[in-house]
């Protein structure tokens, strides 16, 4: 049993995933979202760019490296992904469940080999249900000063990984939920070398006379060296093979396009925007693999194409507005307020005066409804920021002055200029743009906050939400000692998580005996047989390592949303490539996707 822990100290000692400096910076690029291109049967994707190589290149470089600066993601469902995440999740729950009833019917060897190997007894298939959609904030990508400001007056909650608490099975059973054949493999019927002398009592007449020591807890004899070596056979069996297994089944989920040719996924769009809908497709694009350290493999995602359920997208508009004024009002100064309102005045214009709306009844509406939304709050703050009190008239006026007045303080504050006396005297500390942020660094930054939508909501907003898989290297037990969800505290909660870890320790079951010698009329004879255990039930004991651990990697998902012009977090190397020990598991997507994207 060393090795084992051996390999779970070591494991400990690495257990981090890669830091956001060491991450190669792609660039999230304009998007490609013009739906008449996806009307003519071209796929939707996005652009990110290698910034370090459009620096040479747009320094006059023209080497190969510099000339592939660009690469194109074509974009995913989002029920595609969960979908994905989902086979993910049984994925793990096929591995869990081979390593337990690996070993616990090695261990208990013959009778558990009776039951399961020859008799097949088997619960229900594994069947976990879609898994809930969860955006994170990634603290590596969340630009420090902006965390600082939001987090200054109460926390932030930045989120957690999607896959955060998934990896377990959603019911634990007394039988195994696969096919007994998947860990029964090459494994025989055992009764040698004896396991255990049953502890027993003897009763004459119903009284007791004798009993062993500790019964009917314990045997009277036990073969641990044998029970240790049946344990580590069989952990060394699932932690080799059946990992072996999980790696690969992963790979093969994230690596496979759905559907997986040009002709099927381009069947999938209509020919009006009306039609568009959400066409169910998973397009991944490995950035060298989601192995540990290499990278992750990513899928840009879409809600829909186009929204055609006009209430349901200014629900969402005014979710984003939302989301917005709450990061900015904790955040932001009064210039800063006042920028917001701007420009996402203009973004939320600039999608509803979409070609794609033209004509179609409710527009209107949604355009005075983004009045209501802004004129009040945009209007007060005009009048209380000496640089905006000469913007009058309409809100387009009022936000057109605004805009090129924020401008002129834009540019102020880069020439360190008399600030104060264009905001009235109060400081403001870099108010419009910050390192490399294509506008207002607060205004962009909120942008990770925002959920996935449609592409006009995309492209006017400027920003995307991807999916995103890779491995992290995990210490702990399977079941997941970690499983337990402390904000839901309950007695349903704790009693399941109970269950969990109970049911699925290290035991062997062994069955103490009661010899009852009755003289039975028969005429007059002795009789003396066994029956049943009169103090309780079959009876476990303990094995060594008693839980089962695990200190290797495991694939976590999740949903980012990235601000344009900002790096996409959590990836490494290039697009497109693939660390070798993955490559028998993906096909060139490049070529498979270029007649798709046109590129």
């Amino acid at each position: 049993m060393r090795w084992v822990w051996a390999l779970f100290l070591f494991s400990l000692a690495l257990a981090q995933g890669p830091t956001y400096e060491e991450w190669t910076k792609y660039l999230l690029s304009a998007p490609d979202y013009r739906l008449e291109q996806v009307l003519k049967g071209k796929w939707p994707y996005l652009e990110v760019l290698r910034k370090d190589r459009l620096r040479d290149y747009q320094g006059g470089a023209t080497t190969p490296e510099a000339q592939a600066h660009e690469f194109y993601l074509p974009l995913s469902s989002l029920e595609a992904t969960q979908e994905v995440a989902r086979d993910l999740r049984k994925a793990w729950q096929r591995f869990e469940e081979r390593y337990y009833w690996r070993v616990i019917t090695e261990l208990n060897n013959p009778a558990f080999w009776f039951a399961y190997c020859l008799a097949g007894v088997k619960g229900p298939e594994l069947n976990p249900p879609l898994p809930e959609f969860k955006l994170m904030v990634p603290s590596e990508g969340v630009d420090t000063a902006f965390l600082q400001a939001a987090t200054r007056s109460s926390p932030l909650d930045l989120g957690t990984w999607a896959s955060a608490g998934l990896h377990k099975l959603d019911k634990y059973l007394p039988v195994p939920q696969v096919d007994p054949k998947e860990f029964c493999d090459g494994l025989e019927m055992q009764i040698l070398p004896l396991m255990y002398i049953p502890g027993f009592k003897i009763l004459i007449q119903g009284q007791e006379v004798f009993r062993t020591p500790e019964y009917p807890s314990q045997p009277l004899w036990f073969n641990w060296d044998e029970a240790n070596a049946r344990v580590e056979r069989a952990m060394q069996k699932a932690l080799t093979d059946y990992y072996a297994d999980y790696l690969k089944e992963v790979s093969q989920i994230l690596l496979t396009p759905r559907p997986s040719t040009p002709q099927d996924l381009l069947s999938l769009l209509p020919r009006d925007f009306r039609s568009l809908g959400s066409p169910k497709a998973y397009l991944p694009v490995p950035w060298q693999g989601h192995l540990l350290g290499a990278g992750s493999v990513v899928a840009p995602v879409y809600t829909e194409l186009f929204p055609a359920d006009l209430p349901a997208l200014w629900n969402q508009v005014q979710a984003i507005w939302n989301t917005y004024k709450g990061l900015i009002d904790r955040a932001g100064t009064e210039v800063e307020k006042a920028y917001l309102y701007v420009h996402f005045y203009r973004s939320a214009k600039t999608l509803f005066d979409s070609r794609a709306f033209l004509g179609l009844p409710g527009v209107d509406t949604l355009k005075e409804n983004l009045k209501n939304l802004v004129n009040a709050p945009l209007r007060a703050l005009t009048g209380a920021i000496p640089v905006l009190k000469g913007c009058a008239g309409d809100l387009d006026r009022v936000v057109s002055c605004a805009a090129t007045a924020l401008m002129t303080l834009d540019q102020a504050v880069k020439a360190k200029g008399e600030v104060e006396k264009l905001t009235g005297g109060k400081p403001q500390n870099e108010p419009l743009k910050a390192k490399e942020a294509p506008g207002l660094w607060k205004f962009e930054e909120a942008k990770r906050w925002l959920p996935p939508s449609s592409l006009p909501v995309y492209e006017a907003f400027g920003y995307a939400t991807f999916f995103q898989a890779t491995n992290f290297l995990e210490v702990t037990t399977v079941p997941d000692i970690r499983n337990v969800d402390l904000s839901q505290v309950n007695l349903g909660n704790w009693m399941g998580w109970a269950w969990s870890q109970l049911s699925r320790l290290v035991v062997y079951w062994h069955v103490p005996l009661t010899i009852d010698i009755r003289v039975e009329y028969c005429p007059p004879c002795v009789i003396a047989y066994p029956s049943l255990p009169l103090e309780g039930p079959v009876q476990p004991l303990g094995v060594p390592p008693y839980v089962l651990p695990f200190a290797l990697e495991r694939t976590h998902w999740r949903w980012v949303s990235v601000p344009e012009g900002y790096e996409v977090p959590g990836v490494r190397g290039a697009p497109y490539t693939l660390v070798s020990d993955l490559s028998a598991y993906a096909l060139d997507l490049r070529a498979l996707y270029r007649p798709l994207l046109g590129r």
